[in-house]
């Protein structure tokens, strides 16, 4: 509940910068700044379990994703705290183990739960892994040299090149190379046995090139933007996200009485030259709280 409360305040506090921004904003020529603004997760619910742990995915090289996965919540950190608490590999492994589960499929979740008590944690990842693939296309491209060029002179008597009189015409062979790759994943609570979280999360990518030029990025760099695509989507699914967003401040200070809040306005503008919106904020709180009838 403790760290619930932090990330609401640390959200209001995010609401309150914006808001603060809005009112000194201004149509005329005005100061830009860049404001990172912390969003919830798209999956409130998923976002609360902290202590999680990730069991094997089902699928085509799932375990192999199911080890990346963990490593995009290893790297989650907010205020450069580590947002979630991960239960040991080596524990999880040693619980499959030995309740003879082995290391290839998805479990339900009654067993998800089961796990997650047994290890201490709060919440279960599981999935498959459904599509995990690329598909090679052959194609010919036509190509055309010239074999022949107008022979002209110059009025000095020297010869030079003119335009081209014979063109040959060729076929170059290409190829067309798309990956597909496709999972769902799912979090289940352990104290209840709820899924939180489940959803189909899928990317495809692909690349064309021919034997005369840049050939075709190969199956397996394809696969790796198309995973890179989906563990991005997951990751704003399950935890609070940064954004930026680009505001334009004001600094008139028409229908500002106290010279001491317009003070205040000037040097919050001046902090947000630099970047220093924690002081530019709560300048501007106290400019406001100087003038609170003033509509700058």
């Amino acid at each position: 509940m403790k760290t619930l409360r932090g990330l609401v305040n640390r959200f209001e506090f995010f609401i309150l910068m914006v808001f603060l921004a809005i009112l000194f904003m201004f149509y005329g020529c005005a100061t830009k700044i860049r404001v990172n603004m912390l969003q919830p997760a798209q999956y409130h619910e998923a976002s609360l379990i902290k202590a999680v742990a990730v069991l094997p995915f089902s699928g085509p090289e799932g375990r192999e994703f199911a080890a990346e996965v963990e490593g995009v919540l290893a790297g989650i950190g907010i205020d450069d705290k580590p947002y979630f608490t991960l239960v040991d590999r080596a524990a999880i492994d040693k619980t499959i183990s030995e309740m003879q589960l082995g290391h290839s499929g998805m479990v339900d979740q009654k067993t998800a739960a089961k796990i997650g008590k047994l290890i201490g944690a709060q919440g279960i990842y599981t999935g498959i892994v459904t599509r995990n693939n690329f598909d090679n296309t052959s194609y010919t491209e036509t190509r055309s040299t010239c074999t022949r060029y107008e022979e002209k002179r110059g009025k000095d008597g020297k010869k030079y090149r003119g335009a081209c009189i014979s063109w040959r015409r060729y076929n170059v062979n290409c190829a067309r190379r798309v990956a597909n790759f496709a999972v769902s994943p799912r979090l289940v609570e352990v104290t209840t046995g709820r899924i939180l979280y489940s959803r189909n999360l899928s990317s495809m990518t692909e690349s064309s090139g021919c034997e005369d030029t840049r050939p075709a990025q190969s199956g397996n760099e394809l696969l790796a933007g198309a995973k890179e695509s989906v563990k991005r989507d997951f990751r704003r699914d399950i935890a609070p996200f940064y954004v930026t967003r680009e505001i334009k401040l004001m600094d008139a200070t028409d229908g500002i009485d106290s010279s001491e809040a317009k003070d205040k306005l000037k040097r919050g503008m001046e902090y947000a030259d630099k970047g220093r919106m924690d002081s530019a904020c709560e300048l501007w709180g106290e400019a406001r709280n100087l003038a609170p009838n003033s509509h700058a």
